[in-house]
């Protein structure tokens, strides 16, 4: 039986490494940090067998691809999935509740530990294929007591003593925003789950030990129930229209009406929630951010142990046996012993009984293959990690030299995951060099690896509009020469490797480490970019980019592109994708830069920090991704699907890591089921809730267009106290921008969800719509934009479909646009229906219009991932339209055709 491991992605800008060890019958993945779905996709792998996922540890960094992944396997048809992690894995997972479930699947997920028995050999996963021990690695012991906190809304938190404990300082875990207010606690003791759901006044806050973990297992198992869910078709309601002039037509409506048509509406009709699934949940008892020092987070090393492979039958052996072919010798080949009848050799042809077993005419058994995953954060872990392959009988074997321990099984390959400074480390490399002399060692480390583009599809287009226009199609930052060479590191095992996105070692047979040339051919951006000839484009596309640039030339010349107020504010679209990601376009996520001022993000999918590595990079340059974190002052969050916000905890935990910290705070605009999610998130991970210049929240209704919006009465402020706190932080927010103002409005999606209004000191706005169906709510709250950046998922033949999925279609988004008086429209959020360019139909105007009309039409253009455009400059956009198509026709490659993509619906349906 052959088997192998790979590598999915490494570290990366954007990327963290990702081990795939593949069957023929079956995969099984080690972390999932972001991009992995999207890696998965450039590599053209198939995920489809994939039976388990194992995290070494809970967080941004190897697990924040985990909500994404799981819908798509979902929606693959995949509908098992076993997870295993260490603790606090259940509430990571449960925290996604609003976010992340699929019917048709069920998730089985399983926690390590932190405090394994020293005898214990008990897997933590087992299969036909592979059997996975695991071993917690814990940076300080707990010791016998603990300190308790408990603040006024049932958030809890459990400090271990240990001496690095008692020398930090306290800190309470972030409130979550609740009216529970009560402060009892209820533990296994008291009363069953069951139990506890009857009350009428049921708080998962107040759950403890066992009963908080069976809540928690019970929340995942809502998400994830495994059965099939039918789909309710809503009656048609009569279509209601509103012309460009805002007349009403067709029936009475009012401001807030759609301007489309309604059409049947397809609502998945789900489980019914259990009592408390939308309270927050029971605060962890172990507290990952008692210090903002990654050193005081457990990580999980886990080793593979393959299946253990019969050696050859000696035919010649069993014959000499007496054991003829037949159902007898079948039973020896897999393991058993058979007793026969044979002559018993003293010439009177009597028969005697004859035991055989399996050792007797069968080869030597060949040992069981086994790779590890070693997850070293920070050298502050390193001595906790050998010390524990001491503690473990079963991972000392592994490095035990002795003939017996090497026949139980063969170390063929170990996979590190080095934090800073940890593989110069000398107790590191001893560690490494305990291990056998054949043993492959692959290290994935920032400092030790190159930096290659990840998403090479979409930089390759990039790559070609560079020839374009040089300053709005920038190429993405990379690296191919590591920092040090890892082959320079004095002291290292001789069979270390830095760790490379698709690199396979075969485990059974054991090869050495290669490179899958099926997955290299893909690339044709680092050969262009590594060529010493000069790149070189077909002569069609030549031709109408030299057309285009001449336009572009001779309007500038005529001098007919007046200066306005906002013409120097660029927009950078960092996902223009909508529910997934595809090999060209991230999702959804737009970076404003207000010169002298600082940056706004909008939505922030999944990647979202990736996209801002690669196009600023991670170097010391004088403009880098860390000096665009520090200048970011907001974010917006849309709504709760994932496709908007996936990306923002690893956005925060970043900034978190920045030396020398943000100088400024971070506000935070998003609603209370976002933070809800955050904030129980924080219990994992250190996201700035509780810093100086850290996260500010500020909620979507609190900056409503019309205070006295009725709909949002039951999402306002629960205090005076926090009103006049957040009133503060807005006007706070606005004099950091120099804005006039920031106002939301609620828009109409299958989620609750706002559009945003920025409006700025020098005379221009911004409008954005979040993900909608057309509504007249944003044309009123926007109107007279200077910029509308409108959601466009669906062509203008699929009505109806956009309207079941609560979008809007190309024409909607730029009636909307007409409607409001906006002077400039960049669409996006486009389907995946369209890999590369959405339908060029929407550029041209109405056919009905006269010269004067098309006069007063706005600009518009289509957003693309990485496009760096300055509102000023919009104009070439729409001017390179037909150059960009052409482009685009010339670098068809497979897999671009349409995609059948009725499962992408899913992906954005809330629990409501």
């Amino acid at each position: 039986m052959s088997w192998s491991a790979s590598v999915l992605s490494s570290t990366t800008s954007d990327t963290e490494p990702t081990v795939v060890v593949t069957f023929d019958s079956a995969k099984y993945i080690f972390n999932v940090g972001e991009n992995t779905n999207r890696a998965f996709l450039q590599s053209r792998r198939n995920w489809k067998k994939t039976r388990a996922m194992f995290l070494s540890s809970v967080g941004t960094q190897r697990g924040s691809g985990l909500p994404g992944l799981l819908m798509t396997f979902a929606d693959s048809g995949l509908s098992s999935m076993d997870i295993v992690g260490p603790y606090g894995l259940l509430h990571f997972l449960a925290a996604m509740r609003k976010y992340t479930f699929r019917d048709n699947m069920s998730v089985n997920p399983r926690e390590v530990p932190l405090t394994p028995s020293s005898s214990s050999t008990d897997p933590v996963y087992k299969d036909d294929n592979i059997t996975v021990y695991a071993l917690p690695i814990l940076p300080y012991i707990e010791t016998e007591s603990s300190i308790s906190s408990q603040d006024s809304f049932g958030s809890h938190t459990v400090i271990p003593t240990s001496s690095s404990a008692r020398n930090s300082k306290r800190k309470r875990t972030p409130s979550p925003p609740s009216s529970a207010k009560r402060s009892s606690q209820i533990t296994e003791s008291e009363l069953s789950l069951q139990e506890a759901m009857k009350k009428s006044d049921f708080l998962p806050a107040v759950l403890r030990g066992d009963l908080a973990q069976s809540w928690r297992r019970f929340v995942i198992q809502t998400m994830f129930p495994g059965t099939a869910i039918p789909k309710v078709i809503e009656s048609s309601v009569k279509p209601q229209v509103i012309s460009q002039k805002g007349a009403k037509k067709k029936g009475k409506i009012d401001d807030d009406a759609s301007v489309a048509p309604t059409p049947p509406v397809a609502k998945i009709s789900r489980i019914s929630q259990p009592p408390g699934f939308n309270k927050p949940l029971p605060p962890l008892e172990f507290n990952y951010t008692d210090s903002t020092d990654i050193s005081s987070k457990p990580v999980v090393a886990y080793a593979v142990v393959g299946p253990r492979v019969r050696g050859k039958f000696d035919v010649k052996k069993a014959e000499a046996l007496g054991l003829k072919p037949g159902p007898l010798r079948s039973k020896v080949t897999r393991g058993e012993t058979v007793t026969v009848m044979v002559d018993d050799g003293l010439g009177q042809g009597k028969m005697m009984e004859r035991t055989i077993r399996p050792e007797d005419c069968m080869g030597q058994s060949e040992s069981p293959g086994v790779m590890l995953i070693l997850d070293t954060p920070t050298p502050s872990h390193i001595p906790l990690l050998t010390s524990a392959f001491t503690r473990s009988s079963l991972f000392t074997s592994f490095r035990s030299r002795e003939v017996r321990s090497q026949e139980d099984h063969a170390v063929r390959a170990v996979f590190h995951i080095c934090g800073n400074h940890v593989l110069e480390d000398e107790g590191y490399k001893d560690f490494m060099d305990g291990f056998g002399s054949d043993v492959q060692h692959i290290v994935a480390s920032r400092k030790h690896g190159h930096d290659p583009v990840t998403f090479t599809s979409a930089a390759f287009n990039q790559l070609r509009l560079n020839q374009l226009d040089s300053e709005i199609f920038k190429i993405p930052k990379y690296r191919l020469e590591p920092d040090t060479d890892i082959r320079l590191v004095p002291g290292l095992p001789r069979n270390t490797s830095s760790m490379c996105s698709n690199v396979m070692i075969s485990i059974r047979p054991p090869r050495p480490p290669l490179h899958e040339k099926d997955t290299e051919h893909y690339d044709l951006f680092h050969p262009a970019t590594s060529s010493s000839a000069p790149f070189s484009l077909p002569e069609l596309t030549m031709k109408r980019f030299a057309e285009a640039k001449s336009a572009i030339e001779d309007r500038i010349a005529n001098n007919t592109v007046p200066k306005q107020p906002g013409d120097d504010i660029t927009i950078l679209p960092l996902g223009t994708g909508s529910a997934v990601p595809s090999k060209y376009r991230n999702v959804s996520g737009t970076l404003i830069h207000i010169p002298n001022y600082g940056n706004i993000l909008l939505d922030a999918g999944e990647g979202t920090w990736g996209q801002l590595a690669r196009h600023f990079g991670i170097s010391d340059t004088p403009y880098n991704v860390s000096q665009a974190l520090r200048d970011l002052k907001c974010i917006f969050i849309s709504h709760i699907h994932g496709d908007h916000h996936i990306g923002l905890a690893k956005i925060l935990a970043m900034r978190q890591s920045l030396s020398p910290p943000a100088d400024s705070p971070l506000y935070v605009v998003a609603n209370r089921t976002v933070f809800m999610y955050l904030y129980e998130y924080a219990a994992l991970e250190d996201l700035g809730f509780l810093s100086h210049n850290g996260v500010v929240p500020i909620f979507n209704d609190a900056i409503h267009w019309k205070q006295n919006n009725p709909n949002a009465t039951r999402w306002m402020f629960e205090s005076e106290e926090e009103q006049r706190s957040m009133q503060l932080a807005v006007s706070d927010l606005c004099a950091s921008l120099n804005l006039v103002s920031l106002t939301t409005v609620d828009v109409e999606h299958r989620a609750r969800c706002h559009g945003i209004i920025i409006r700025h000191s020098d005379g221009w706005s911004i409008v954005y719509s979040g993900d909608t169906v057309p509504t007249h709510r944003l044309v009123r709250a926007g109107a007279n934009a200077t910029l509308l950046i409108h959601e466009a998922t669906m062509a203008d033949d699929q009505v109806e479909m956009a309207r079941a999925k609560m979008h809007s279609t190309f024409g909607q988004a730029v009636n909307i646009g007409r409607s409001m008086n906006a002077q400039k429209i960049l669409l996006t959020h486009f389907s995946a229906r369209y890999p590369k360019l959405p339908p060029p139909a929407i550029l041209s105007p109405p056919t009905s219009a006269t010269s004067a009309s098309i006069a007063k039409e706005p600009i518009l253009a289509l957003a693309f991932d990485h496009a760096s455009i300055k509102i000023g400059d919009m104009w070439k956009m729409n001017t390179y339209m037909g150059a960009i198509e052409q482009c685009f026709i010339d670098t068809t490659e497979d897999g671009d055709e349409e995609e059948n993509t009725d499962a992408l619906g899913m992906t954005q349906v809330d629990i409501v």
